[in-house]
């Protein structure tokens, strides 16, 4: 699969309160954005999140990376282009690049381990590396988003 099928893209339009006292995105809104974008990439390959949790698969955050390259303003529409980089036995990488029109704000990454109810590692089910292989489907067979 090239890094094209493995994309997706998650718009948001910047909310006052993501701003500090100086009228920008604080550093902090921009994990809230990988954070959303990452549900968003799931749900856009019929997955949702819940659905796991609800069989004892958890991904839980390891690690996190940003690295900021211009700011981004209250009322502006970004999107947060997002793919999966890397999988092991159990983790996975997401990159994150966000991006107003062609200029790059911020790149990031966060890496995810696969854990148990029990909060231990445990390898990532082939179904679930199936999803994280995978492009994203037709519109109609997205996983149902509240208010969508």
């Amino acid at each position: 699969m090239n890094d094209a099928e493995n994309t997706s893209v998650h718009r948001v339009q910047v909310r006052f309160a993501e701003t500090d006292l100086m009228g920008i995105v604080h550093h902090a809104t921009y994990l809230l954005y990988c954070e959303a974008a990452r549900v968003d990439w799931l749900h856009k390959r019929g997955v949702s999140y819940q659905s796991w949790v609800e069989h004892g698969i958890h991904l839980a955050v390891v690690e996190s990376k940003l690295r900021y390259r211009a700011p981004a303003r209250f009322d502006e529409i970004i999107d947060v282009v997002t793919d999966v980089e890397e999988t092991t036995r159990v983790t996975v990488k997401y990159r994150y690049r966000i991006k107003r029109g062609e200029t790059l704000l911020c790149e990031a990454y966060t890496l995810l381990a696969c854990v148990g109810d029990d909060m231990k590692l445990k390898r990532i089910p082939k179904e679930v590396k199936d999803v994280l292989a995978s492009a994203e489907l037709p519109k109609a067979q997205w996983a149902p988003v509240l208010g969508a």
